[in-house]
């Protein structure tokens, strides 16, 4: 047998091979390449000089740290902090040389760039389990307890801890939306509402966690889906699927209370037994909001607009109006279903949630362009929920029937952090989202009230 032949090298280059010349001369280039960057911020805290930006020439194959590093180089900072960087409304997580191709943006030309304080990535910190889904949360910022309504009828309320510390059984079907009208951590008043076309008012002890019903708002003839309480506490609004919405005041004591049996009309008629000893209230005013569902209702959040009320509906159209006059004042067209509204009283926005998965930010204060101010799209499915911080105007987080929850920094229309709504990883819808006291509460299909810390920096 004759002996095998001897195989010549591999020509395969190895890691320890140089590089072709040709390789290596644009590699070279690649390093050489410069940009030219005006840095600028609308962070005071953090502006560089007396100037509102400072131009540079820097290399093309920086990334985020290491822009960081220089800003921090230039504010003299003994301790380094973290930056963010956006370009032409996103946030940039390559290089800039990347980054530029991918946008299709010339490095030729100055680049903007805007950067912030970076986002502390959310912690999770509680998972709460429900028998049945979640549809609405109100968070502790009131009464250091969280309420949450479900499917199966009934309001939970919750300590911080994260126990279950009172179950309210009244509504005959579906509780819808809940809100915290009024209190402290001693003693609270509830707002609940729901498929059986009633909104319960329940005064809970936080002492004893013993509660009680104060009153029943009757009147609707359709599912009440949203709830929302006015900054002055003195009245409250509730969105139907009768096409209307109703505006109610907080009072026990004036003339729209008063006792009497009272009956839930419908497909869920029923008189409850003790009802005779509930004091029924009447709205002070009734508003035909909307061609379809009236779907979500919400007060304006800033000082001194205490009558001002934002309203969205199956006719894809966003409402503003003054219940002192009873007037829509300015109506927002979307062109689809608006499912969710939220209004900060720092950027002084409203943001709304749509069946087109996308998430608009409007100007009510823009009386000339009623046009969406900015449009955030990165969810697959409906966005029922929609939250903005308490302590920051630029961040807002978002609920959507795809399992997600998004959290935006407005400055830029790509997410900054993107949560799973379920430890499994699978897409069980998201019906709610709320943001107080520094965490971020989520419910839904999945059962489970989860918490996320989303303490961030002071801007």
């Amino acid at each position: 047998m004759a002996p095998a032949k001897e195989q010549p090298p591999l020509a395969a280059h190895t890691d320890n091979a140089p590089a072709p010349p040709d390789q290596l001369q644009q590699q070279q280039q690649q390093q050489q390449q410069q940009v030219q960057i005006r840095l600028h911020t609308r962070q005071q805290k953090y502006r560089i000089g007396a100037d509102d930006s400072v131009l540079l020439m820097v290399p093309a194959h920086l990334r985020r740290f290491n822009l960081s590093e220089i800003v921090n180089t230039l504010l003299n900072n003994d301790r380094k902090v973290p930056f963010d960087f956006i370009i032409a409304g996103k946030f940039l997580r390559s290089t800039l040389r990347e980054y530029l191709a991918k946008n299709s943006i010339s490095s030729e030309a100055t680049v903007d760039v805007e950067y912030v304080l970076s986002s502390v990535p959310p912690k999770p910190t509680a998972a709460m389990q429900h028998d049945d889904w979640i549809a609405s949360i109100a968070g502790p910022a009131t009464t250091s307890t969280i309420a949450t309504a479900c499917c199966d009828g009934n309001v939970r309320i919750w300590n911080l801890t994260g126990q279950c510390v009172a179950v309210l059984n009244r509504h005959t079907r579906s509780a819808k939306a809940v809100a915290w009208l009024a209190g402290n951590s001693a003693a609270a008043t509830l707002l609940s509402g729901g498929e059986d076309q009633s909104v319960v008012a329940w005064q809970h002890d936080g002492r004893t966690n013993s509660s009680s019903v104060l009153f029943e708002c009757l009147g609707h003839k359709g599912s009440i889906d949203c709830l929302s309480v006015n900054v002055a506490r003195s009245h409250f609004a509730t969105a139907s699927f009768d096409k209307t919405v109703k505006i109610w005041t907080s009072s026990t004591t004036d003339d729209t209370i008063h006792i009497h049996q009272s009956e839930v009309s419908g497909s869920s008629k029923k008189k409850r037994l003790d009802d005779h000893s509930i004091p029924v209230k009447d709205c002070v005013q009734s508003l035909d909001a909307h061609e379809g569902g009236a779907s979500t209702v919400e007060f304006s959040r800033s000082d001194g607009e205490t009558t001002v009320l934002f309203s969205g509906g199956a006719d894809h159209v966003v409402r503003v109006w003054d219940i002192e006059k009873g007037a829509n004042s300015l109506s927002m067209s979307c062109g689809k279903v608006v499912l969710g509204l939220a209004h900060s009283s720092h950027a002084r926005l409203l943001a709304s949630g749509h069946t087109d998965s996308a998430v608009r930010l409007w100007d009510p204060r823009d009386h000339n362009g009623l046009v969406v101010k900015l449009r955030l799209v990165s969810h697959k499915s409906w966005v029922p929920a929609v939250a903005w911080s308490p302590a920051n105007g630029f961040l807002l987080a978002s609920g959507s029937y795809d399992g997600s929850i998004k959290v935006w920094d407005i400055r830029s229309t790509t997410p900054l952090h993107n949560l799973r709504a379920s430890d499994d990883g699978s897409s069980k819808k998201v019906l709610a989202v709320a943001w107080e006291d520094g965490c971020l509460f989520s419910g839904g299909e999945e059962g489970v009230l989860r918490v996320h810390d989303m303490q961030q920096p002071q801007e």
